[in-house]
């Protein structure tokens, strides 16, 4: 007895796993997250090293070899890149997909311990870290008002950030901008070379002097009692009264005596402004797997109780929110699939002319698409751009199993047999061509789950996802499709009056006229059997040469209605001078009609040379022009405030929190950067008057100036 046979004969049975499947498939979606893409991981391992200080060459000398040549010979590396800056050496270590990344941080970690003694003292301590795509902003706010930055940016820190940090899903919170209070010791140096003091003495002095340190304890009867030393400042005037040395004398030095001693504010090395206006801006990153869209609202939901006990002067703006546009994707795509099933239908309908023929077999796509998202959420999937393109793609294929077994049945129902032994012949006669039909839809999408590289871990989620929704759809089709029509068809009794047969007239008016027009052509392509195989194989050829003559992108361009902007002036260009710069390109920007919103960020990782922009557009259905003509005005806007600056106009990254790399990069390498930096130069001149080349950078700075002191050792 086969599944069609149970499923007729036991109506309750199937209609109960209908149902439980359809519950199943709901309780998923409800807890079904959504993203915009498939949680990838890189396996990638970065390993930082801060040395104070020093300039690029000691850098690479001192920190970056012998981090490369320590992690170089570690199994399964594809390649190490390294970035040597000015106090910062960063390296890259790049493994092949499907090496344990946990094991190899490990390996990386080991190898750059059993090296840590090589580093000069004042390097710091280096770490290394697993590199998380996912380790993200997903929200970017600005917090401004009347109230002076240090105030702006010291509520950021005490309030908004803590409060956000303690909501499930964040990472952290990176608050940027403002300004931080720091005491200011201007020391006198007339006074202390009058005093014999080395300002060594005086810091000193002042570190040992700002303590507090457990002293024991002692006891008090029944009691124990602590003891703690509490010697930290107070305020600014017990720095000034801080006894920094004797005089010959035996007078006390207090530190007021030799030194001005002020509250101010450390030196900015990072401005924030969003449309012309100063601002101090937090950035919301989420942990490593977690949900964008329902992380992003429980932040909002946290921040809008926040915002009620703000004090006066204090104001909150979003900048960017990553969750507004997978939404709208998801949105997208879901709206597609209803029509898209709608459509599949009304097709059905219009062929078929039953009713109850296109009701019992629109039934298998509903239940076929509802069972799929409880597959999706034991599996742990999300809806994604992968999952939903699955769906979408698969609604028509959802369908098939379902029509060719109602029309089977309808065949048997034509030639006069009763509901029930139509619905059992029918199924049981075309049970082995529909397996065979699903089974080959399964061998072709199953398959690319298991596609190694990048591809592979975006579209595993792709192919099991249109898998496993075709084969519901095969058990829909042989259990409930017959069930539904050996209850509910009608035996057919011909030559009985039709109440439609005037709606039908026209359209099978169409059907005649469709089939003598196949049977006609059918006729003379079997009589002209060369001249069919010879325009097949013709076209096989000519779809092969236009085939090149397209382009070709891993995903297509996408348009956000906001794009990045970097600019980075020469080299040892002042903080005020880039923010003169920055100030005139914002101003420039925003002379575009449809540039909403420009967030400047001067002072990138605390790089005084260096500014970004992010500027948000209208959206793309309110605007007159593309997205690359606003880029474009980007551009001239840079090259007349900034001609001799390196600037790159950047797309957001299709995975949010990757580096959005150049399609195209050239190493230029050699035995030193003096021989290097030449060709690289002469490479970049050639490919700026390439017609298509945009954007071109040299990945090579040398440097600030400096100045160097020659110890004259004699």
């Amino acid at each position: 007895m086969n599944w069609s046979a149970i499923a007729i004969r036991r109506p309750v049975f199937t209609v109960m796993v209908t149902v439980a499947l359809l519950v199943l498939g709901g309780v998923g979606l409800s807890r079904l997250g959504t993203d915009l893409f498939p949680d990838v991981s890189f396996p990638i391992v970065a390993v930082n090293v801060v040395y104070p200080g020093a300039g690029p060459g000691e850098v690479e000398t001192l920190i970056t070899r012998p981090v490369e040549d320590a992690v170089v010979g570690i199994n399964g590396i594809d390649r190490v890149r390294t970035w040597s800056r000015e106090s910062l050496s960063t390296t890259m270590v790049i493994f092949k997909l499907g090496v344990d990344l946990p094991e190899a941080a490990t390996q990386v970690r080991e190898r750059v311990s059993a090296i840590r003694y090589q580093f000069p003292a004042e390097a710091k301590e280096p770490t290394v870290n697993r590199f998380d795509v996912s380790a993200a902003p997903i929200l970017i706010y600005t917090a401004h008002g009347q109230r002076s930055l240090s105030e702006t940016r010291k509520f950021a820190e005490d309030v908004i950030k803590p409060a956000l940090e303690q909501v499930e899903g964040v990472a952290s919170v990176d608050v940027k901008g403002g300004a931080t209070r720091e005491v200011h010791v201007d020391l006198d140096r007339t006074r202390l070379d009058a005093l014999h003091l080395d300002p060594q003495i005086v810091a000193q002095q002042l570190r040992a002097a700002n303590l507090t340190v457990p002293a024991g304890h002692y006891d008090q009867g029944l009691r124990e009692i602590n003891v703690r030393t509490v010697g930290e400042f107070g305020d600014v005037e017990a720095v000034r009264k801080v006894i920094v040395a004797t005089a010959r004398d035996g007078s006390a030095v207090r530190l007021a005596d030799i030194a001005t001693v002020e509250d101010g504010f450390e030196d900015m090395r990072t401005r924030v402004r969003a449309n012309g206006e100063d601002a101090v801006s937090f950035s919301v990153l989420k942990q490593s797997g977690q949900n964008t869209v329902a992380v992003t609202r429980a932040v909002e939901a946290r921040l809008a109780q926040l915002e009620k006990t703000f004090p006066a002067g204090i104001r909150v703006e979003q900048i960017m929110n990553q969750a507004t546009f997978i939404e709208e994707n998801a949105h997208e795509v879901e709206t597609a699939i209803v029509f898209g099933g709608a459509m599949a239908i009304l097709i059905i309908l219009i062929f078929m002319l039953d009713l109850r023929s296109t009701l019992i077999s629109a039934v298998a796509l509903p239940t076929s698409v509802i069972g799929t998202f409880f597959l999706m959420y034991v599996l742990g999937y999300t809806l994604n751009m992968m999952t939903l393109l699955g769906l979408s793609l698969a609604i028509g294929l959802l369908i098939d199993d379902a029509i060719v077994v109602r029309e089977n049945i309808f065949k048997h129902l034509e030639r006069g047999k009763e509901p029930k032994q139509a619905a059992l012949d029918g199924t049981k006669e075309i049970a082995l061509s529909v397996l065979a039909t699903t089974l080959t839809i399964v061998a072709v999408f199953m398959p690319v789950a298991f596609v190694k590289g990048l591809v592979g871990q975006f579209f595993r989620q792709f192919g099991i996802t249109v898998s496993g929704a075709v084969m519901l759809s095969l058990f829909v089709a042989f259990t409930l499709d017959p069930m539904l029509s050996s209850r509910f068809s009608k035996a057919m009794v011909h030559g009985a009056p039709d109440r439609f047969a005037t709606v039908k007239r026209p359209f099978n008016a169409f059907f005649r006229a469709l089939d003598e027009g196949y049977r006609a052509i059918l006729g003379w392509a079997v009589r002209h059997k060369l001249v069919v195989g010879g325009l097949a194989i013709g076209s096989l050829f000519l779809m092969g040469f236009l085939g090149k003559l397209m382009g070709s992108e891993f995903v297509s361009a996408e348009d956000r209605g906001q794009f990045g902007v970097s600019l980075e002036m020469p080299a040892g260009t002042s903080l005020d001078e880039t923010d003169r710069a920055s100030r005139l390109a914002e101003q420039k920007f925003r002379e575009d009609r449809e540039v909403r919103l420009v967030f400047a960020t001067i002072g990138v990782d605390g790089d005084s040379n260096k500014a970004q922009w992010r500027v948000v557009t209208s959206p793309k259905n309110e605007r007159t022009v593309s997205q690359a003509v606003i880029r474009d005005h980007a551009r001239a806007a840079l090259a007349a405030v900034a001609p001799d600056a390196r600037v790159n106009v950047t797309e957001p990254a299709f995975v949010e929190g990757a580096n959005a790399e150049a399609p195209i990069m050239i190493d230029v390498r050699g035995a030193s950067y003096d021989d290097i930096a030449p060709v690289a130069n002469d490479v970049a001149r050639i490919l700026r008057t390439t017609p298509g080349v945009q954007d071109v950078d040299v990945k090579y700075s040398p440097g600030r100036p400096e100045l160097r002191v020659a110890i004259d050792r004699a």
